[in-house]
């Protein structure tokens, strides 16, 4: 009781002092809203710097696609309809006035994999415009699509996928790994609307149909075949859009993949 007694004209005062100065701080203008965000941040600085920083403060959500790339998407290169749509319309417009040598073969890679690009389309650009900036331009939509093609195999390193090319219309001759073609890996840079108009190049994905496994093939670092020539001296020439349709159908007919005939290369050479 003795303890009580005396501390309870202690805890008096500190009320009514407490509510004293409440009183004078509402009717005065001492205590502003600039006052208060100010000891706010002041505080709020205090008690997040008074835990040393850690290595785990460092890492990143590689589920957000949003850290793996500072450079800004441009509205008019996000994956939406409008947009594919656009950039598949322009590509023909330029392929029938230009033809296949305005035109390059582009193939997607995931850095975890060695050797392995699939291929992704094509891309088509008028004369002044260097491949370079024709596929940074567009990279969003050449990497998303891929990232749709092959879900299970590039999807996961969406943001970091590497774009590779090769001449228009060439696929025949990645298939066979004909040591003369190599293929060219392209750079992620920023290109803005304004120094490239839509209109001036464009992109045709690739389409799978009825169950198609997709073209892959297989390159070295610098862009080389990973793997033995098939077919030595034999057919050089570019297939016709045609030839190239009926290539896939009758391997598809056949049960017949790009691997199956390297292996039975492969075995025929030992």
């Amino acid at each position: 009781m003795f303890r009580i007694s005396k501390l309870l004209p202690i805890s008096l005062a500190l009320l009514v002092a407490a509510i004293s100065t409440s009183t004078t701080i509402l009717h005065t203008n001492a205590f502003s809203q600039s006052t208060f965000d100010s000891s706010f941040q002041t505080i709020s600085r205090t008690s997040l710097s008074a835990r040393p920083k850690s290595k785990w403060d460092l890492l990143e959500d590689e589920d957000d696609p949003s850290i793996e790339s500072k450079i800004p998407v441009p509205n008019d290169m996000t994956y939406v309809t409008r947009n594919v749509k656009r950039c598949h319309e322009n590509f023909l417009s330029l392929r029938n006035i230009g033809g296949k040598e305005i035109c390059n073969d582009v193939y997607a890679k995931s850095p975890l994999v060695e050797e392995e690009v699939w291929y992704d389309g094509k891309v088509a650009k008028i004369s002044d415009v260097s491949l370079e900036d024709c596929i940074a331009r567009q990279w969003n939509i050449i990497e998303t699509h891929a990232t749709n093609l092959r879900p299970i195999e590039l999807f996961p390193q969406r943001g970091k996928l590497e774009i590779w090319t090769a001449p228009g219309d060439s696929e025949l001759d990645v298939a066979y790994n004909r040591p003369e073609l190599k293929m060219t890996k392209m750079e992620h840079y920023e290109v803005t609307p304004q120094q490239l108009k839509s209109n001036l190049i464009g992109f045709q994905g690739e389409v799978y149909q009825e169950g198609e496994e997709g073209f892959r093939s297989w390159r070295k670092a610098d862009g080389s075949p990973a793997r033995p020539e098939i077919n030595p001296g034999g057919e050089t020439r570019p297939p016709t859009e045609e030839e190239m349709e009926q290539l896939r159908a009758e391997m598809d007919k056949k049960n017949i993949s790009v691997e199956d005939i390297y292996k039975a290369q492969q075995e025929s050479e030992q």
